[in-house]
């Protein structure tokens, strides 16, 4: 039997660097990715969940429009994510940031010196015309780019438009993105855009310089960036959620938030050129043709399907979470974020799929069962994140006794009548059913789920301390938090007069 070498190295720092500990699913990835990782982490002291997840965003952004999925019938996505990387500073979400896109703003560069090149044609042929000899005409160069940071909507636009391909909105830190739509307000922002090419729909935009507005027909819009867990509320406001914006993101938030310290003497190693590699594999993607139409803004990517069995795979995991959605009968306890998910999961699929094929492990005839396997325990890792910051922002909120409602309502009690002691007490809704969740998994529960819709106390006559802390402990110490007793609350009702808070 062939023991695979590249195999066998990454099992033995799997083990090294506590994989299994992170929760990434680090084997759905190529050896080869796997291998650059570890490196990165290694040399680079780069963190290990942030790592991975670049590289499914930068893998997104260098597939672009030139390949999309069908997910069901009519139903085709481009190869995008809305990627957030949360963490306390210090953490490292930046350096890796750079290092993985450097490639594709490598060759953003390249596009820019052959703009250049042309539109120094163009120019020489806008003199001679003024002259009154006739040439062959030469339409003028538009600058294709790919990587933007710095941006308003009408720019993301405008370089949209430029560039078919796809963009990706790259910032260090993902508020800043936020906070650009309070101070350029307009009835068409960028938010909106987001929804919209989230969803497909094309793009238009009016731009100074032309009479007519441009249109964007298959948006292919990347976004990444990070974000401190102090900050998280910005991104959980009220609208954002209410629109869904929110529910569209990944989240990557490592359970380890230690501070990895420098090894000594790892620089008189021998460094593998880890950058070549990776330069290779993403130049590999970027060397994949996307063919126009005639009008030349108009992408005729390539569609993939699932191969039959990994339809079936794929329809059978959908339909165990419509199942779930199906039998709540509260409609308050409905997420909305779950039946987003297929989505995310199709695109995860595709660029796993494209990964495997730059690694010469696969064809790119279809998504094979491979891929949507792999994609589905990412979506798993995703949403792990997802309501981990979830708790952490509500952990955050200003009014951090956010459970006083829970005093107001019976030992056993409606999530209508929660959300109606939330109001009394000035609490959100979203707030409120988040609250409801985390209570019931913290260790031990707070609550208990009896039905849809109803819920009981664990521990009778709750009071806010007892639930405030039950949210600290769990908040701080990923769900392994304690309750006080039945003896101490008992103690503290005595001290309250035996009243509820």
């Amino acid at each position: 039997m062939m023991i695979d070498i590249d195999e066998l190295a990454n099992r033995i720092h799997a083990d090294v660097f506590d994989v299994a500990k992170t929760g990434i699913p680090l084997g759905v990835f190529p050896n080869v990715f796997q291998k650059i990782a570890f490196e990165l982490v290694n040399y680079e002291n780069f963190n290990l969940e942030y790592t991975v997840a670049i590289m499914l965003s930068a893998f997104a952004t260098a597939i672009g429009n030139t390949y999309h999925v069908r997910i069901k019938g009519k139903w085709v996505t481009a190869c995008f994510l809305y990627m957030i990387l949360v963490g306390r500073p210090g953490l490292g979400k930046t350096p890796p940031l750079g290092f993985l896109y450097f490639p594709i703003r490598d060759y953003d560069q390249r596009l820019l010196e052959q703009a250049r090149k042309e539109y120094e044609a163009y120019a020489q042929q806008q003199a001679v015309k003024k002259d009154g000899d006739v040439t062959e005409l030469i339409e003028k160069p538009r600058l294709m780019q790919t990587v933007i940071s710095d941006f308003t909507q009408e720019a993301m636009l405008s370089i949209h438009y430029d560039n078919p391909r796809g963009i990706v909105l790259l910032v260090d830190e993902v508020v800043s993105l936020f906070n650009s739509v309070k101070r350029y307000s307009t009835k068409s922002n960028l938010i909106e855009d987001l929804l919209s090419a989230y969803s497909g729909q094309q793009l238009k935009a009016v731009r100074k310089s032309e009479v007519f507005p441009i249109c964007i027909p298959h948006p292919c819009i990347n976004l990444i960036g990070g974000i401190q867990t102090n900050l998280l509320d910005e991104i959980f406001r009220k609208e954002y959620v209410a629109n869904g914006l929110t529910d569209r993101f990944l989240f990557v938030f490592p359970k380890n938030k230690k501070i990895p310290k420098w090894q000594i003497g790892i620089e008189q190693e021998k460094r593998p050129d880890t950058m070549s590699k990776w330069s290779y594999y993403i130049n590999k993607v970027l060397n994949i043709p996307c063919p126009l139409s005639e009008d030349g803004i108009t992408p005729q990517p390539i569609v993939l399907d699932f191969s039959e069995d990994a339809r079936t795979y794929f329809y059978n995991w959908n339909n165990s979470i419509i199942d779930e959605v199906n039998g709540i009968e509260d409609d308050n306890e409905v997420e909305s974020r779950k039946v987003k998910l297929n989505g995310n999961a199709a695109r995860l699929a595709l660029i796993l799929q494209v990964m495997r094929w730059a690694a010469g492990e696969c064809q790119m005839d279809c998504i094979d069962i491979t891929s949507v396997k792999g994609a589905i325990q990412l979506i798993e890792y995703f949403e792990d994140s997802y309501k981990r910051v979830n708790a952490l922002s509500g952990m955050d909120e200003p009014n951090r006794n956010q459970d006083r409602w829970l005093a107001m309502v019976g030992d056993t009690f409606t999530s209508s009548e929660a959300e109606q002691a939330g109001q009394r007490t000035g609490v959100s809704r979203r707030t409120v059913f988040s609250s409801l969740k985390r209570l019931c998994e913290t260790t031990p529960p707070v609550l208990q789920k009896v039905k849809q819709g109803v819920y009981e106390k664990v521990v009778k006559r709750c009071t806010t301390a007892l639930c405030t802390s039950a949210l600290s402990d769990s908040s701080e110490n990923g769900g392994e938090g304690k309750v006080q007793s039945a003896e101490v609350q008992s103690a503290d009702s005595a001290q309250e007069g035996g009243e509820d808070e």
